[in-house]
């Protein structure tokens, strides 16, 4: 339950994974959904392993946000500059693009700070209820499942409702969310510029 109540956060992650899912297919949305809980795993598995004043150290670094921040913005710019096609139209273009939404939904998860928080919170929260180490892996396995279970939910339901959603209409809901993700890179921005004054 706590990684589904996660997993429907307003985000880039929720914006990406929809934008592929309406603009590429089941598969692709799919495919972004894998990527993001690989990113979740990888992110779990460092705060797991590593000290967590260590990695709060790691994501107040002004470095970290502005790598955040850069790469939110390249997504902000693809959503605003192309941000749908026709979803009528079958693109055969996008039937070779996995990779490439895998990439997306690993990339979009892993350099957002909050997620690392997010982990550190959940390992702490865990630790302090189980003292064996088998519960606690448990514990962070069900988030996980319901993390990919809530975003595959999300892939194939927008895939599905596509024929129906007007190109037109979409085409402004995108723009509009390349401008929060130009807004969130901002805030990021803010608080790496903030570090050093």
């Amino acid at each position: 339950m706590i990684g589904m109540a996660t997993a429907v956060i307003l985000g880039p992650v929720f914006f990406t994974l929809l934008r592929n899912s309406l603009q590429k297919g089941v598969s692709a949305g799919l495919l972004t959904a894998f990527g993001i809980v690989i990113s979740d795993v990888a992110v779990a598995a460092i705060c797991y392993f590593f000290a967590g004043s260590f990695l709060n150290e790691y994501v107040d670094l002004p470095i970290v946000k502005f790598v955040a921040a850069g790469i939110l913005i390249s997504f902000g710019f693809t959503f605003i500059r192309k941000p749908i096609n026709d979803l009528n139209e079958k693109n055969k273009a996008y039937s070779k693009s996995g990779f490439t939404s895998f990439i997306q939904g690993f990339l979009v998860n892993f350099v957002n700070p909050a997620v690392f928080l997010l982990w550190i919170a959940f390992i702490t929260l865990a630790q302090s209820q189980y003292t064996d180490k088998i519960d606690v892996l448990l514990y962070l396995l069900g988030i996980l499942l319901g993390v990919f279970l809530t975003d595959a939910l999300k892939a194939v339901g927008a895939a599905f409702f596509a024929p129906y959603l007007k190109s037109t209409w979409l085409k402004m809901v995108f723009k509009i969310l390349g401008f929060v993700l130009f807004g969130i890179a901002a805030y990021f921005v803010y608080q790496g510029i903030s570090q050093f004054f």
